[in-house]
């Protein structure tokens, strides 16, 4: 199976095959094989392309150990049905796909999905997603919000998405995922809360589940560990486990703020 992740690291540092396998001092062919899951690296091998492309060396043993992630990831998402789950991702194109089995396990139990992200991901997301759900019945249980159309809208439109959110939280079960990146402009938040504030505006959190999402390589290690101690489940590219960190009593996911980020 071919290591997409490896690929992706590749081309974001704009390298050839050649080139990584120059710099990790190992023949082309052998880092070819590599990439396409044909073999597996030594040791030595896994530290040095990993230096190369600036990744933690054990992606490699990860993989070996979750040959079957896919699965994992689908397995978790099937008998979820609420909870909050912090998710760092390493890879573009395992995150895309962990996404689109978030919505594949969510539409086909009759929850209602919502996804807040940018819009390059949306336009990825759509792609994948019309080539695998024909159903337009279910795509309607899915609702994509640009995070880039938020945070230029005004209060009056900001309310306005807000209320629409309403009968998906009054109907069903729901899941919203959030993309988030740490020191972002948040003011369209902070005018959403006002209103909200000001109103009485009361929810049932049972029927939600909610990921939020981070690039791993943004988050300080301060900020992740005090991040663990705020979410019941913790989400890497391969799998979701319990936080070892979580207390019950600690404050993550409360509505009306969930587009709210931590302070990093």
């Amino acid at each position: 199976m071919k290591r997409e992740w490896l690929i992706q690291f590749r081309k974001s540092k704009q390298m050839t095959q050649e080139q990584v396998a120059s710099a990790a001092f190992i023949d082309r062919g052998y880092y070819s094989q590599i990439e396409n899951g044909k073999r597996n690296p030594g040791l030595n091998v896994a530290i040095n392309i990993a230096n190369v492309l600036h990744f933690d060396q054990l992606l490699f043993f990860q993989d070996y150990q979750n040959h079957n992630s896919y699965e994992d990831i689908s397995q978790s998402f099937k008998h979820l049905d609420k909870g909050e789950i912090l998710y760092l991702y390493d890879g573009l194109e395992i995150f895309l796909e962990n996404l689109v089995i978030f919505l594949l396990k969510g539409v086909e139990q009759g929850s209602y999905c919502i996804v807040i992200t940018d819009n390059e991901t949306i336009d990825l997301l759509q792609k994948r997603m019309d080539t695998i759900l024909n159903d337009r019945a279910l795509m309607k249980k899915v609702l994509l919000i640009s995070k880039e159309d938020i945070e230029k809208s005004n209060t009056k439109t900001i309310i306005e998405k807000y209320r629409n959110l309403k009968y998906y939280f009054c109907n069903g079960n729901v899941r919203i995922w959030l993309t988030e990146k740490p020191n972002c402009n948040n003011d369209w938040i902070d005018r959403l809360n006002h209103y909200l504030d000001t109103r009485d505006n009361k929810f049932t959190f049972s029927n939600i589940l909610f990921v939020r999402s981070y690039n791993a390589s943004t988050i300080p290690a301060g900020s992740y560990i005090k991040m663990m101690r705020c979410y019941p489940y913790l989400m890497t590219d391969f799998e979701i486990v319990h936080s070892p960190f979580y207390y019950p009593s600690n404050k993550s996911f409360v509505f009306p703020s969930f587009f709210i980020q931590e302070d990093m």
